[in-house]
């Protein structure tokens, strides 16, 4: 195809694209009853139609045309010959680093790569936008047999990277349950999500309760650290649990937790026990995610953004009432706004009996992976 030609198509695509499924789905149907496209249109058009949402909706005042060009040249990942033939002044800064090329874009044609919305205080704008165009990486957290995790992955000539010991990521296209054998030996699993053990201390004999459990991938995470605890595990999805059954089955746990179809935020909600620890991963907008799903950041709202508030802030506060006194609390978002972090907590600890011990925003960016806020509570 020439490039007049991706520019059509992604143009058509983007004015029919209104998030009615994620935009890799919507691509990938588009695709399907469109056959003509070899891997190379494809990816052209993907890339053309993922930076103009990465430049966000702050930018609306340029042709869709440009946006597609200046998200695309950020984001680096079509050739040097597609922006000779589409704009000579990048072509010629192609090779800068990112911070240069932003400059570039904000004198010469008037970009503006503010956030619309507050950011927590560990991050900065900078960071964020710095993170929205870069590659995300698969990690895994392996669980046991880690040399013959290893060796599997070198018969295969299949790359990857050691973070640390038991984190190791690999490029996004990877298809491991194709390659290690044993699925039950590695979850996949973010990097910041991993990195939220660090905060769970589980003892022997203690109740803890995963309130909004989605896959259960922390809950999988607290019984490798121990598997003697009382565990019960809730989400408001009934589809999302009967994938934990599953999950929790795979890595040799179908019969060390008890399951409920539950809103946690349900001032109603009855439970017959009491905890020593409770994660509390609440539903929230998924800002520190959207590297892979700029369209979420491109059609967010202020609206959006204060129902996750509120909806978390009811949570947080319900799931409080099952806490033991001297309980630990584990409030966590894979989000970076203020209102959905530090706000949250904010009004929560006015009006609760709680110390908060600790709060961290996890950054993930420098190694290719989300970033996630969690905040250490105690309960009084």
């Amino acid at each position: 195809m020439f490039v007049d030609a991706y520019f059509q198509v992604a143009t058509h695509l983007f004015e029919h694209y209104e998030l009615q499924s994620p935009l890799h789905l919507f691509l990938k149907e588009y695709f399907k009853n469109n056959k003509k496209y070899g891997s190379r249109d494809r990816k052209f058009i993907a890339e053309l139609l993922y930076g103009i949402y990465r430049l966000g909706k702050q930018n609306e005042h340029i042709p869709v045309k440009d946006r597609m060009i200046y998200g695309a040249f950020l984001s680096n990942k079509l050739p040097l010959i597609f922006f000779d033939k589409t704009n000579a002044s990048l072509a010629k800064i192609y090779q800068d680093n990112f911070n240069s090329k932003v400059n570039f874009l904000k004198v010469n044609f008037q970009i503006d790569f503010s956030i619309p919305f507050t950011l927590s205080e560990q991050i900065t704008e900078e960071e964020y936008l710095s993170y929205l165009f870069q590659p995300s990486k698969v990690f895994i957290r392996v669980r046991k047999n880690h040399q013959e995790v290893k060796d599997e992955l070198k018969k295969t000539a299949t790359p990857f990277t050691e973070i640390n010991e038991n984190c190791w990521s690999f490029e996004a296209n990877i298809k491991l349950d194709e390659i290690i054998e044993d699925k039950s030996q590695y979850v996949i699993q973010d990097y910041a999500s991993q990195q939220t053990g660090e905060f769970f201390k589980p003892q022997k004999n203690e109740a803890w309760w995963d309130c909004c459990a989605a896959s259960g991938g922390k809950s999988i995470l607290l019984l490798d650290k121990c598997k003697n605890i009382d565990l019960t595990v809730s989400d408001i999805r009934d589809s999302i649990i009967k994938n934990l059954h599953q999950r929790f089955a795979l890595y040799g746990y179908a019969s060390k937790y008890v399951s409920y179809t539950a809103d946690a935020s349900d001032e109603e909600l009855k439970m017959n026990k009491k905890f020593d620890g409770i994660i509390c991963d609440a539903p929230c907008s998924g800002s520190g995610t959207w590297n892979s799903s700029p369209e979420q950041f491109y059609f967010f709202t202020e609206q959006k953004l204060q129902t996750f508030h509120k909806k978390q802030t009811a949570i947080l506060k319900n799931v409080l009432r099952f806490a033991k006194q001297n309980a630990k609390i584990y409030f966590i978002t894979c989000s970076v706004f203020n209102e959905e972090n530090q706000a949250v907590l904010n009004e929560v600890l006015q009006q609760e009996s709680i110390q908060l011990l600790n709060q961290q925003l996890i950054k993930g960016g420098q190694v290719g992976a989300d970033h996630l806020f969690i905040a250490e509570l105690l309960k009084r």
